[in-house]
């Protein structure tokens, strides 16, 4: 993304600035200021925003995986017909959940 880290930056104290002593907010200069760097602002905090979803995410696959149960591969041995012979034994999967 393209943006200037400087203007958000500026915009983030001049908010800031502006919840601790509302009369800020009617300064020409602030309001200037902070039109001005919105964009910026948007684009950073965005960035900031998904790169810890994307951690989020990752946390939670890491989670998935330690609790997903994995299946099982059987391969029995050929029982000597000519079918088997040509493909191999039996195959199966067996889910570790259930049991049979």
């Amino acid at each position: 993304m393209n943006y200037s880290l400087l203007n958000a930056i500026i915009y983030e104290v001049l908010w800031r600035l502006c919840e601790d002593h509302p009369p800020l907010r009617s300064n020409k200069l602030v309001k200037m200021l902070m039109d001005n760097c919105f964009p910026d602002w948007v684009e950073w905090s965005t960035e900031v925003t998904m790169a810890d979803v994307d951690r989020q995410v990752e946390e939670i696959k890491e989670d998935w995986a330690k609790d997903d149960p994995k299946p099982e591969y059987i391969e029995h041995p050929p029982d000597g017909s000519k079918a088997q012979e040509l493909l191999g034994g039996e195959m199966e999967l067996r889910a570790p959940w259930h049991d049979g």
